[in-house]
């Protein structure tokens, strides 16, 4: 018999808590779908720039650090294209910080008896901007789309543990896939083997945006790997509906008047690619209302002091999982094998990176979390501490060219990766190794990562309560797989801890994935910083960073304070 409650989290300190409670919303239909062309689109984002916050019409602007790469939620690793997609789609569920979850298009699910299924629940109310209903046909239609091997998802690894999917999540027989339809309102999602849920409920539900069939469905594969298709519908069921944009810079939106989860009480939001340099001014200047939080737009250190002087900011220094690192090309010739890697790790001081750059607003890092995480007790682990003169002595043991010079690439817009790049570059030269510096656009590095065209490249990740959320850099067949791992090894390693159902004994068990990774030492991961955030608590109340670091930002609850 499956067991069903009321109340749905993933308790980490023992018990798997396992429904979700229904939540209240309007069940009319949206309101109307979005196909202005581009240069409409540019004209009245032109009129409403520098004016978001004048007339009776309620304007919120939300600063982001980097421009969204993509209008398809599928297409693009970034989190920069993800704050975009979670207003203007839903996913199953909402994540929060502690791996609890809230419904979003889910009401409620069951964990079959051996943990080898589950069972969800769709919200009879939600529907799509354009009046037709979320079902059960639109779960699978994207899901079947996600993995489909000739569609261009870089989300989709986080389905690798579906039935009929490949490591890397690809489905390349339907009649083997593990999402089937029960009724209009009810699926079923089938595992590889009985396994522990928390990663379903937060990395594949990450990124597991829900388009509709009626629309998407009228195009072939290859249609739908151009980005036509995507910007003339943008057809979600989000809280908001597409508006207008000007790329690069801005994207308008107005609110969902009939958003099952509850009307928007902003009119029209504004998320505007803004500088880190330049946030804190805007929001005195009142061009910005709120900067979006974890993995999309972090104050800089040097501007907290005069933040907090501000009486009408509200200013929030908050932890995360979130992690930064320094990721290390495995199929380098200049980096030859695993025991150069780990003098590479070892050359690193990130207590100076901490200490000068951060200023105590983080922790150092040597697994991919840190020590505060359910997963990760470094007191049992051999941690590649910085110890120069032994990274040295160990380069020169295993062949080391110190005459070559180190491609070392970093994407622009977060100010202390920028800088935390120069001191790695020098404490490399402390030892004797050469780097050569690049800055490169966001989509631009990670393609370069993929590509393996480059040494050592500098990328973040907004982390999960899921201690399997690394393998997506890790696994071979992903889109993400930065390293260029080029075997099976850590998705096997990673994948041994499912079917660990308890918690406590699953921790045990990644004691030996992270000593693994230490001494591999593909990805060199440096510091988890607390995020520095702020909002016009005079204008807009109502905002919860802690979401923020699961991607999620429930929009639909902020209130409009004038």
């Amino acid at each position: 018999m499956k067991k069903s409650t009321r109340f749905l989290a993933v308790l980490l300190a023992g018990v798997m808590v396992l429904s979700m409670a229904a939540c209240g919303g309007s069940s009319d239909s949206g309101t109307k779908a979005a196909t202005e062309t581009k240069a409409a689109g540019e004209t009245k984002a032109e009129e409403n720039k520098g004016s978001e916050n004048t007339g009776a019409e309620k304007i919120v602007t939300m600063a982001i650090t980097n421009s969204w790469a993509t209008w398809c939620p599928y297409f693009d690793a970034g989190n920069y294209t993800d704050i975009i997609s979670d207003q203007l789609y839903d996913r199953l569920w909402v994540t929060l910080k502690d791996g609890t979850v809230e419904p979003r298009l889910a009401k409620s699910y069951e964990i079959a008896p051996d943990h080898a299924s589950m069972t969800i629940h769709l919200d009879e109310a939600a529907k799509f901007s354009d009046g037709e209903p979320v079902t059960a046909d639109d779960v699978i239609f994207s899901a079947k789309l996600d993995c489909n091997p000739e569609f261009n998802s870089v989300k989709r690894d986080q389905m690798k543990f579906v039935k009929g999917t490949t490591e890397g999540g690809v489905c390349e027989n339907e009649a083997d896939f593990g999402w089937e339809k029960i009724d209009d309102y009810t699926v079923k999602l089938s595992f590889k083997e009985p396994m522990n849920e928390l990663n379903f409920l937060t990395m594949m539900n990450r990124y597991f945006y829900i388009i509709p069939e009626h629309i998407y469905s009228q195009y072939s594969v290859a249609e739908l790997n151009e980005a036509g298709p995507w910007k003339d519908n943008m057809i979600g069921s989000g809280p908001f509906i597409y508006d207008t944009s000007i790329d690069g810079e801005r994207i308008e939106m107005v609110k969902n008047e009939n958003y099952f989860l509850g009307t928007p009480d902003i009119d029209r939001l504004v998320i505007r690619v803004v500088e880190g340099s330049q946030l804190l001014s805007s929001l005195i200047s009142g061009e910005v209302d709120v900067i979006a939080g974890a993995g999309v737009a972090s104050m800089p250190l040097s501007d907290w002091p005069a933040a907090q002087e501000e009486e009408n900011l509200e200013t929030v220094s908050a932890t995360t999982w979130a992690y930064q690192a320094m990721i290390i090309n495995c199929t380098s010739d200049k980096i030859p094998n695993a025991e150069c890697r780990n003098a590479i790790n070892m050359a690193v001081n990130r207590q100076a990176i901490v200490d000068n750059l951060l200023e105590g607003q983080g922790v150092v890092l040597y697994a991919p979390f840190s020590n505060e995480h359910p997963f990760v007790d470094e007191s049992k682990l051999t941690l590649p501490k910085y110890d120069p003169e032994a990274a040295k002595a160990k380069l020169e043991a295993n062949g080391f060219d110190f005459s070559q010079t180190l491609e070392l690439i970093v994407p622009v817009g977060n100010e202390v990766r920028i800088q935390s790049t120069v001191l790695i570059q020098q404490d490399l030269e402390a030892i004797g190794v050469k780097t050569n510096i690049t800055q490169y656009d966001f989509p631009t590095l990670m393609q370069m990562m993929r590509d393996g065209d480059y040494d050592l490249g500098m990328c973040g990740s907004a982390g999960s309560i899921d201690p399997t959320e690394p393998l997506g850099w890790l696994g071979l067949g992903t889109n993400q797989n930065f390293p260029c791992i080029m075997d099976y090894s850590y998705t096997e390693l990673f994948g041994s801890t499912n079917s660990v159902l308890d918690t406590k004994e699953r921790a045990e068990a990644f004691v030996n994935v992270w000593q693994h990774l230490l001494d591999d030492s593909p990805v060199c991961y440096l510091y988890s910083a607390n995020f520095l955030a702020a909002y016009n608590k005079d204008k807009v109340s109502g905002v919860d960073y802690d979401l923020s670091g699961q991607l999620n930002w429930k929009t639909w609850t902020w209130k409009v304070n004038q």
